[in-house]
């Protein structure tokens, strides 16, 4: 079967394992960047980042998954996306380095909830240019 839209080449792409997504997304952020632009993606399995069409991490569609995406939604200022949308925003590679934290937290655990809080507020800072933070 040929394909002729870009959609038969994105599907395949967001089956992509959390741990391989994860792999690739802290590849990225090796090398500093000021300026990413990433795509904040839902669909009915959960909440995806991606960059140029590969996912750099994901969240599944349950109450831990869910906390998880608000947060990081939060940390890099883009609305979170109704399901079957996306939205798109630009990133530092030591701001989604945040992110990638934010979607690992199991928030099952209640102190989850003050790293997060921690980790949104850094991020926060950096997109307004608050002084460094220490930790990448």
């Amino acid at each position: 079967m040929e394909c002729a839209n870009l959609v038969c080449e994105w599907i395949p792409e967001l089956t992509v394992s959390r741990k391989k997504a994860l792999q690739y997304g802290y590849e990225l952020v090796e090398k500093p960047r000021s300026h990413l632009k990433v795509e904040l993606n839902q669909d009915k399995s959960g909440v995806s980042i991606t960059h140029k069409g590969r996912v750099l991490t994901r969240v599944y569609l349950n109450r831990s998954g869910m906390n998880a995406a608000v947060a990081m939604s939060e940390a890099m200022a883009i609305k979170l996306p109704a399901l079957g949308e996306s939205n798109n925003g630009l990133v530092s590679t030591g701001l989604l380095y945040r992110v990638f934290a934010l979607s690992q937290l199991d928030f099952r655990n209640p102190t989850a909830f003050e790293l997060a809080a921690e980790l949104v507020d850094e991020a926060i800072s950096m997109q307004r240019g608050g002084g460094s933070t220490s930790g990448v």
